[in-house]
Formats: C-alpha cells, sequence, structure tokens
C-alpha cells in the first residue's frame, strides 16, 4: 500500500510547482513581447478565470474518488474500463513527454548560466545540435529526481516543496527589486496594439496559451491516494483553485517587474528577456545567473511534479488491470512504485538523446490531450451527477454553479481541444502537422497494447 502522508501544503506545492515551475522564465517574455506588460496580465488574469469552472470539476471528482490514478479512476467508474485505459495512456504521455523535455532544458539553462557547459556535439536530430554536456546534465538531474522518488512519498514531495518555495522566494526578491528600481515609463505601451483582432491581437494570442500555464494543478489528483488526512478530500476544490490564483498572482507581478526594469522595446534583444532584465538592470551578471539559478530550480519543481505524476499513473493502471501488474509493485519499506519509477527513469534518460529538434512536436501534443482530459472531466461530472455516482453521501466538495458551471468548464474544454489543432496546423502553414502523425502514431501503439492486454487476461480469467 502506498504512504498515506501527503498535507494540503505539499498538494498546493505540487500543482504551483508544476504550474509556474519553468514557464515564468522561458515563455513571460514572449507574452510581454506579444501584448505589452499589461495585456500580457490581462491575458493571464482572463485565462484562469476561464480555468476556473474545470478546477471546480476535478475538486468534485476528487472529493468523491480521492484515490491515486486522477482521472484513470474517474473515467473508469463512470465511463468504463476503455475510457479508463484512454485517459491513462494520455496521462502518461503528457507526462512522460513533458519529463524527457525538461530533460533536455535543463541542459540548455545549465549552458545559459555556464557557458560551454554544453560539451561537444554528438550528432544533429532534425537540425538541433545534441550535445554530450547537455545529455550528461540532464541524466544526473535525472537519476536525482527519480532516487528521490525512489526513496517514497516524503522524500518527493519534501524536494518539490523545498524547488517551489525556494522559487517563490527568488521570485519575490526579483519582484521587489523590480518595482523599486524600475521605471513605470518603462511599461509602455502598456498594451500592443496589432492590426488583427480589433487591435487586441497580441492579447488574445496570447489568452490563447494561457490555459496550458495553468493546467499544473491536474498533478494534484495524482497524489490524493495519498492523503495523509481522508478529511482533507473537502479541501481539494479550493486547493486547486489556490494554485491558480497563486500562479496568476506570480505571473502578473513578475511581469510588472520585468517590464519596469526592461522597456519593451528592448525584450526581443534577448533569448531569455527575463533574466536580461534584471541583469541589465543592476548592471551586473550576477543578476542574470541568480535568475537563470532559480529558473533551474523551478525546472527541477515541476520535473519532479511531473516525474511523481507520471509513476502515479502507471501504477494506477498496473492496479486496475489495464496495464500490466507489475507496474502496481511496490518497494518492501519505502512503498514506492518502484517498477513504475524504473520505467519513466529508463524513458526520460532515453529521452535525453532525441534532443529539442525531434520533442518539440510532441510536447505540442501533449497540450491536445491535456485539453481532452479537461473535457474527459467536466463530462465526467455531469454524468456522475445525472447518475448519481458517489451518491451515497453528500460530496465532500461541490462545486458552485451548478450544472451552467460544469457546462461553462465542458465548452471551454471542447474550445481547447479544437483551439489545439487549430494552432498546430497554422504553425504547419495549414497543412497536416507533425503532431497529428504522432498523435495517430501514439493511438495506434496504446490500441495495440490494449488488444495484447485483453488477449492477456482473457485466458487468466476464463
Amino acid at each position: 500500500m502506498l504512504q498515506h502522508t501527503v498535507t494540503l501544503r505539499q498538494l498546493f506545492s505540487l500543482g504551483v510547482g508544476t504550474i509556474v515551475g519553468v514557464a515564468w522564465l522561458i515563455v513571460l517574455g514572449d507574452a510581454m513581447i506579444n501584448a505589452g506588460p499589461i495585456g500580457a496580465i490581462l491575458a493571464f488574469a482572463i485565462g484562469a478565470a476561464c480555468m476556473i469552472p474545470i478546477a471546480l470539476c476535478y475538486g468534485e471528482l476528487g472529493g468523491i474518488m480521492p484515490q491515486t490514478g486522477g482521472e484513470i479512476v474517474y473515467a473508469q467508474k463512470i465511463f468504463g474500463d476503455n475510457a479508463a485505459y484512454a485517459a491513462g495512456v494520455s496521462l502518461v504521455v503528457i507526462y512522460l513527454i513533458n519529463c524527457v523535455f525538461f530533460g533536455v532544458s535543463v541542459g540548455w539553462l545549465a549552458n545559459e548560466l555556464v557557458p560551454g557547459l554544453k560539451g561537444p556535439l554528438l550528432y544533429t536530430v532534425l537540425g538541433n545540435e545534441v550535445h554530450a554536456g547537455s545529455v550528461g546534465v540532464g541524466m544526473v538531474c535525472a537519476g536525482l529526481i527519480a532516487y528521490v522518488n525512489y526513496r517514497g512519498v516524503k522524500w518527493a514531495t519534501a524536494f518539490q516543496d523545498i524547488a517551489t518555495y525556494t522559487l517563490i522566494a527568488a521570485a519575490c526578491l526579483l519582484v521587489i527589486a523590480g518595482l523599486l528600481f524600475g521605471s513605470v515609463e518603462n511599461l509602455q505601451p502598456f498594451i500592443k496594439k496589432t492590426d488583427w483582432g480589433w487591435g487586441w491581437g497580441g492579447v488574445l494570442g496570447v489568452l490563447a496559451t494561457t490555459p496550458y500555464f495553468f493546467g499544473g494543478f491536474s498533478t494534484i489528483p495524482q497524489a490524493l491516494g495519498e492523503l495523509a488526512n481522508k478529511s482533507d478530500k473537502k479541501k481539494i476544490g479550493h486547493v486547486i483553485n489556490a494554485c491558480i490564483f497563486f500562479s496568476l498572482l506570480f505571473y502578473s507581478f513578475v511581469i510588472l517587474a520585468v517590464g519596469m526594469v526592461l522597456p519593451s522595446g528592448r525584450l526581443e534583444e534577448f533569448e531569455l528577456p527575463i533574466a536580461a532584465a534584471f541583469e541589465n538592470a543592476f548592471s551586473s551578471p550576477l543578476a542574470g545567473n541568480f535568475v537563470l539559478v532559480a529558473g533551474i530550480g523551478g525546472l527541477l519543481a515541476v520535473w519532479n511534479a511531473l516525474f511523481f505524476a507520471a509513476t502515479r499513473a502507471l501504477y494506477a493502471m498496473g492496479q486496475r488491470g489495464l496495464f500490466h501488474p507489475d507496474l502496481s509493485r511496490l518497494h518492501s519499506t519505502a512503498q514506492s512504485p518502484v517498477a513504475a519509477i524504473a520505467a519513466v527513469s529508463l524513458i526520460s534518460i532515453a529521452g535525453l538523446f532525441l534532443g529539442q529538434g525531434f520533442l518539440l512536436p510532441v510536447v505540442n501534443m501533449t497540450s491536445t490531450l491535456l485539453a481532452g482530459m479537461y473535457l474527459l472531466v467536466t463530462l465526467g461530472l455531469l454524468k456522475a451527477r445525472a447518475q448519481r455516482i458517489g451518491a451515497d453521501a453528500l460530496p465532500p466538495f461541490v462545486a458552485p454553479g451548478g450544472r451552467l458551471m460544469i457546462l461553462a468548464g465542458a465548452f471551454f474544454s471542447a474550445y481547447l481541444v479544437v483551439l489545439s489543432l487549430v494552432q498546430q496546423s497554422a504553425a504547419a502553414g495549414w497543412r497536416w502537422p507533425p503532431e497529428w502523425s504522432v498523435l495517430l502514431g501514439v493511438l495506434a501503439v496504446a490500441f495495440a497494447f490494449r488488444i495484447r492486454e485483453l488477449r492477456r487476461i482473457k485466458p487468466a480469467s476464463s
């Protein structure tokens, strides 16, 4: 049995660490360039508001079914085994691919901090170079995260707390410095006008991406089976909403601070505008290096959270007869899912050799799968309420707003699925995008494995 030691605070650090872990360093600069500082804040605020109905649905289903596996559990109890298998495959792909992507990214950030660390060129993949040093850094970090998770949930959540709250503390220092030493005049223009979208095209473009930068709360359901206090399940919805609200404040203050210390016209000069802003503000490379160190810490936070979630999704699939039962095998003392941890570790390390050129289309594809999970949860709650699934007693947490709120969440989830597909097609020049080929390939492999598992299970049960 998995250990039951996870607290509400640790659920919060798991969600926030996943949401803001690395996006603040890599993405916010582009958002400010496209929409202006105030325009970017406005887009993130609207995006957060649109995510609230989805988060509330997660909170209600999580309270009814606080078990390891999250969407896998909901899908199995509401829609059946095939839907649960589809949800499990989607979650595993989302978490695994992003684990690999962050493993590659940590080598890139480390090289920005220590130039030359990337080492000699090994080869190129789709025009992107793969260097020995970057692979080595990724392997070391992957080994560290695997070891922490192998030692059990106490170690994994403690590591998550340290990484997340260190990042928050560092960001607070940067925000205070920006507000004290920056100038409001540098925020001009507040909102960058465009020749489309009635002049608000930049804001709309950023708005289209913001839901994915709040989606990290979906790692929280993977930890619910390890709650220390069963009564805490009535507060799951509040924790998820707190993660979204806090992350909005985090993004907004970082954007404001950066905008005040670096004029918007200069943001495009730098590959990492957030680090460059503070390096220029204090005329010291140490300030920029401080931001990079904080960025690496944040990256480790989101990587650890995704690694944790991937192992729990695989564990749940093995435990529920959706995949090989060995995946549910636990360590004799640490009670960690060792087989799942070994699988995620091996795939994460192997993926480091692919490079960013191969991974980018795959990462983009996961946005479609993530939106699909939102749709499954919102529609699942509608069906659960209609059929009174888990209605032996009043749910620990009841999402406010009734059926209308759930429908709003379902509508926005469906919109995100369509939007992700449209964006991928637009990026490919309205041709068949590589993301769609990857998605079809994943579906084909998943279908083949499902048929194999059904054939394996059938003789055993007959």
